[in-house]
This record gives C-alpha cells, sequence and structure tokens, in this order.
C-alpha cells in the first residue's frame, strides 16, 4: 500500500490523487519502485569461492574473512547469503570438535606415553 507524499494518508494502488490532500500521485509513484534484480551466482563464481581455501598459507584466513563478508553483504542474493551463514556455522562446529578431540587424544596419548615410560 502507497502513502501520500504530502499527507501521510494511505492511498490505494490505483488512486492518481490523495483523497486527504488532494494532491496528485505521480505515474511513476516512488513507493512502487522496486529494486534492481540481483544476478544468481554463476557456476565459476561457486567454483572459485569453493578453491579459496587451497590457497597454500592464508587460503583459511582469506576464506574465513570473506564468509563474513558474503553472509553480511546485502547486494548478494538471499540464498548465497545463508549460504555463507550456513559455511559460518560449520567452520564454528568443526572448530569446537577439533579443540574437544585434540583434548581427548592429547591425554590419552599423554597417558599412554606415561605408562609406557613406567614400565
Amino acid at each position: 500500500m502507497k502513502t501520500c507524499i504530502n499527507c501521510g494518508a494511505a492511498l490505494d494502488d490505483f488512486d492518481s490523487f490523495c483523497t486527504s490532500c488532494g494532491t496528485t500521485v505521480p505515474a511513476e509513484y516512488p513507493g512502487s519502485y522496486q529494486a534492481p534484480a540481483k544476478t544468481p551466482v554463476s557456476v565459476g563464481g561457486w567454483i572459485g569461492r569453493y578453491m579459496i581455501p587451497f590457497i597454500p598459507v592464508v587460503g583459511g584466513i582469506i576464506y574465513l574473512v570473506m564468509l563474513f563478508v558474503w553472509a553480511n553483504d546485502t547486494k548478494k542474493e538471499d540464498s548465497f547469503r545463508n549460504w555463507a551463514k550456513a559455511q559460518l556455522i560449520v567452520v564454528a562446529i568443526g572448530v569446537v570438535l577439533g579443540i574437544i578431540l585434540a583434548v581427548v587424544f592429547g591425554v590419552a596419548i599423554s597417558e599412554l606415553a606415561n605408562s609406557y615410560y613406567y614400565y
């Protein structure tokens, strides 16, 4: 639903003037502006995004930073932004599981080494 530019009264979609104050409603009403369609990500774009982590030394860091950028970029398609958010969640889960496994296996290996040393 549109509103009058002059008085703010509610307008029907087909009104040519405001019934409250009489202001003419232009044919190209600013309230009816449609944002340009967002173009979907191409196959090459997807491949490029998946290859970033394979850059030696800094690829993982660049990928993580870009996931934050892509997740918050309002110019990107919603599905792409949701994919970036999902990737961030997966990375967070992987980091937590990695820490848990490192602690568990570190303790197990330490105990194994200590038991071997004393026998």
